[in-house]
């Protein structure tokens, strides 16, 4: 039973997906959250690495997208995605067998970006609005880490406002 609730939960998940892009403009569930960066891509991404680490996150990994379609002949503005980790997420989610079919969504990931018109964008996924599909113990654990999240990336964004 409980194997068939995770089942129907990622495919609903997947369906949620898929017909709701990115936008809540019209009134659809927001899968995405993007947050505009008050500084360039170089100390948004330095302001980010300090505030993941100061909130005990590790960064597990980044990738270069941009740097990575350099070297096949394609030119696109920055992009910036990093996988992000709380062990204490991780373990609470990993330690039960029927927790882990979330394990494609994890790490957390975060992307920082540059619009070709120089905006500087943090995204992320909206975990918040898919969390509530799952049994109240493993919401309770994406919650908890997107508020994390979204708290590392609000404070990222004030303490670059305040050096404006």
């Amino acid at each position: 039973m409980r194997q068939l609730k995770s089942t129907l939960a990622i495919v609903f998940f997947l369906l949620i997906a898929l017909s709701n892009p990115v936008s809540a403009q019209d009134g659809r569930m927001q899968m995405f959250t993007e947050t505009t960066s008050p500084s360039g891509l170089s100390e948004t991404v330095k302001k980010f690495k300090e505030e993941v680490t100061a909130n005990g996150w590790s960064i597990l990994n980044m990738t270069n997208m941009a740097g990575i379609l350099s070297e096949r002949g394609f030119t696109v503005a920055p992009v910036l995605i990093f996988d992000v980790c709380s062990g204490k997420y991780s373990a609470a989610i990993l330690s039960k067998d029927e927790f882990r079919f979330v394990t494609p969504i994890m790490p957390c990931r975060v992307s920082i970006y540059q619009t070709s018109t120089g905006k500087v964008v943090i995204g992320r996924m909206n975990a918040k609005a898919f969390a509530p599909m799952f049994e109240k113990e493993l919401a309770d654990v994406i919650l908890q880490s997107a508020n994390d999240v979204d708290r590392i990336i609000e404070d990222v964004v004030k303490k670059l406002a305040a050096k404006k």
